[in-house]
């Protein structure tokens, strides 16, 4: 939390008791990242800035929604809002978000880890003055902290500032001083706040946002020229974006369309990705059990006469030998050491239960058998009343046919 001391804006103290505990609700993080995401793939250049809205009860300020902006460049890279668009764009998602009622926070933007710049000052006290913010929080995202990150740190790649007023003579901190006193910021602690809506937002994005894949522009244009432009004034220029695409095709040998998965290709690819890392994981932990077994010295792996060399091997650790000991004992119950005599039981086990479900399905047509035998017998003396129809065999031998074979099956199933 210490402030670095080569940036100017940068104040030397740590948050106060006056300092706001900020909530920040993983909707605002998505928001952002998506935005940079779309700028990139399309190579829109310019800053990026926005709004954050959410609710404040005091001290306590939460982050929950934020949407980007329409900014204005000064001829020194100073950063402003667009008045007009911004309101316009604010009272939208107020209108929106009506229960609870959020309103304007804070805002938004891009910047290096060593903290604001001289180029977002007109953009804070726009903020702060428009809308009557004594101190509206920044939230400054650092793009590089995410390509240079694996993931795996636990630490977001944001910092939050609260602005504070500096005076010129002892060089204080004074939290909401006069106005013609130096603007500085100060960072602040925050915390992760998710909802149950949120939750499910988050899974999704997690479990198939993962595997999305960026399709180039110039792809797109020429798929889409193709598709749309059936006309003869468009055809020669369709005709020849078509002939490169498949020049192209055929040099890679892989159609671009093949990488566009479905949803169930999506959730497939990443059950298989995250087993595939398991096993990796797996693999790297065994390979380091395996180098330090062998680093042992001999002689508590070979023949413990051999005297101890302190000067050769690693020195033993007792609780991990007799964890490594314990996993061997369980691996007879992962994996059965007589898999011939196993796999021989399973097939009688599962012969069993065939023949069960055999005996129960020949059971059950025994019985509709019989069944029809009954009723056949019952509409046979009304058909004889009303006189024969046509030549051929009688009803009653058929009827006793049927008797006679459903006894016999019966007999077959009731041993």
């Amino acid at each position: 939390m210490a402030a670095a001391p080569s940036n100017p804006l940068l104040a030397s103290t740590t948050p106060s008791d006056t300092s706001p505990e900020i909530q920040l609700h993983p909707l605002v993080i998505l928001t952002i990242s998506d935005t940079v995401a779309r700028r990139t793939i399309r190579k829109q250049t310019g800053p990026i800035a926005g709004a954050i809205l959410g609710q404040q009860n005091g001290r306590q300020i939460t982050m929950e929604v934020a949407f980007d902006s329409k900014v204005e460049v000064g001829p020194d890279g100073q950063v402003q809002f667009d008045s007009k668009w911004f309101e316009d764009r604010l009272q939208m998602y107020k209108e929106v978000y009506k229960n609870p009622q959020l309103d304007l926070v804070g805002w938004w933007t891009l910047g290096a880890a060593a903290g604001p710049e001289q180029r977002h000052l007109p953009a804070q006290m726009q903020i702060q003055t428009e809308y009557s913010l004594e101190s509206a929080p920044l939230l400054l995202f650092h793009p590089e902290m995410v390509e240079v990150s694996s993931g795996t740190e636990g630490k977001l790649p944001l910092t939050i500032y609260e602005t504070v007023w500096t005076s010129d003579n002892n060089g204080m901190d004074v939290d909401g001083g006069e106005r013609n006193h130096n603007l500085k910021y100060r960072e602040v602690r925050y915390t992760i706040e998710t909802s149950e809506a949120e939750m499910i937002s988050v899974d999704f994005v997690a479990r198939g946002g993962g595997n999305a894949t960026a399709v180039d522009t110039s792809f797109s244009k020429v798929h889409n020229a193709g598709d749309a432009n059936s006309k003869a004034s468009a055809a020669a220029g369709a005709k020849g974006k078509s002939k490169d695409d498949s020049a192209e095709t055929q040099k890679n040998g892989i159609s671009r369309e093949a990488f566009h998965l479905t949803t169930e290709e999506d959730e497939l690819l990443a059950t298989l990705t995250a087993k595939a890392s398991a096993i990796k994981m797996l693999q790297s932990r065994l390979n380091l059990l395996t180098a330090y077994l062998k680093n042992l010295p001999p002689s508590y792996l070979s023949d413990a006469s051999i005297p101890l060399d302190p000067s050769k091997g690693l020195e033993l650790n007792h609780p991990l030998l007799r964890s490594i000991n314990a996993l061997l004992a369980r691996l007879p119950l992962l994996t059965p050491p007589d898999t011939v005599s196993f796999t021989r039981e399973s097939e009688q086990t599962a012969s069993d239960v065939e023949l069960v479900s055999l005996l129960s399905s020949l059971t059950r047509t025994v019985q509709d058998a019989k069944e029809l035998g009954r009723k056949w017998n019952l509409a046979e003396p009304r058909k004889s009343r009303a006189g024969p129809v046509g030549g051929g065999f009688g009803a009653s031998a058929l009827s006793e046919f049927i008797d006679e074979e459903a006894s016999g099956v019966g007999m077959v199933g009731g041993f």
